[in-house]
């Protein structure tokens, strides 16, 4: 009787365990886009996060990485409403991007955790 139970128990540990992990897997959130800047100008997410960016103003803009870990990227440039790129950050560190139209005023920091 009682390997049944420590069987029973082991079973619902590891399930358990799987579940948690599986529902951080899917982090997301969310960058705005308007004319001429970014909302937030500085956010810290976890590894793994996939970031939406949400264009919202009626000028052309893009996202470019100008420094941090990994390769480069850059998006379409466009002007249209609703989200229009999504990017998940896999690697730690920071990154630094910006709007290759308005690079003076459309910066953004993006902490990895």
């Amino acid at each position: 009787m009682r390997i049944g139970t420590t069987a029973a128990l082991i079973a619902i540990v590891a399930l358990a365990t799987a579940l948690g992990t599986a529902g951080t897997a899917s982090a997301a959130t969310t960058v705005t886009i308007g004319d001429n800047f970014f909302a937030p100008s500085s956010k810290t997410i976890a590894a793994g996060t996939k970031v939406r960016f949400n264009w919202t103003g009626n000028r052309r803009h893009n996202v470019k990485k100008k420094s941090g870990p990994g390769g480069g990227f850059k998006s379409v440039t466009t002007k249209s409403n609703g989200v229009n790129f999504a990017k998940v950050f896999n690697q730690r560190g920071t990154y630094r991007l910006i709007c290759t139209i308005h690079p003076e005023e459309m910066k953004l920091k993006l902490t990895v955790d």
